[in-house]
């Protein structure tokens, strides 16, 4: 469970929600700083996914 929690990618909801956004709401820049933290948790949590496992496993055993 925790594996798929830290591997999961949750960015559909916050791009969806940030294309809700009217002009008005400055939706230019919510999206770009949506997308950043987007990539960034997938880059960033997708390259720690292996060394989690790792650690969990050394604690199991």
């Amino acid at each position: 469970n925790l594996i798929m929690t830290w591997g999961g990618l949750r960015g559909a909801i916050s791009i969806a929600l940030a294309l809700s956004l009217t002009e008005a709401m400055f939706r230019d820049l919510f999206l770009v700083m949506t997308y950043v933290v987007v990539i960034f948790s997938i880059i960033g949590q997708g390259l720690t996914v292996e060394k989690l496992i790792g650690r969990l496993h050394k604690r199991i055993t």
